[in-house]
């Protein structure tokens, strides 16, 4: 089987697939669809330019010249290229641990502090950008989960184990 038809058997199958999520969807409520129902039209819009694109380019882009091709060293005089590093149990733990995290943060404060938080404190932990940018782009995120959850769909968000003790104080 060549390579663009296995790439269209599995848009295909992504294509029933979000045509048995609408077909599903046909019992929900008008409100328990707002979600699966556009992401699934979504979906199908995305596979369909997908199929479009992918039979319309060239077989020339798939072809590989092994001659052009870089030894895995690089360039000559450059650094030695870092070998592949396996994946150890650790390494699997410390991904289960950062899911925990946040699966904990919002069963304790709830989904909107406990998006901040994680988000903001993963940015500063890794260094993946400043503190500033770090602050800036938490924000941003934290703002786009409230308008589109909160405001566009009205969906009420899950406020934590420890509302009831803020609530007290407030």
């Amino acid at each position: 089987m060549s390579r663009r038809a296995q790439e269209n058997l599995i848009c295909g199958m992504l294509l029933v697939f979000f045509g048995g999520v609408i077909w599903l969807c046909q019992d929900f409520g008008p409100r328990a669809r707002m979600i699966p129902y556009p992401l699934a039209i979504f979906g199908i819009v995305l596979t369909v330019l997908q199929i479009i694109w992918q039979n319309l380019r060239s077989t020339d882009e798939l072809q590989m010249d092994m001659i052009s091709v870089q030894p895995v060293g690089g360039l000559a005089g450059s650094a030695p290229a870092q070998p592949d590093r396996k994946t150890t149990w650790r390494d699997e733990l410390g991904a289960l641990g950062i899911v925990g995290a946040l699966i904990g943060l919002i069963f304790l404060v709830g989904i909107m502090p406990a998006v901040f938080l994680f988000t903001g404190g993963y940015f500063v932990l890794t260094r993946q950008y400043s503190w500033k940018a770090s602050l800036i782009y938490t924000a941003i995120l934290t703002a786009s989960v409230y308008l589109l959850f909160s405001v566009a769909l009205q969906v009420q968000p899950y406020h934590g184990l420890l509302t009831p003790l803020v609530d007290r104080f407030t």
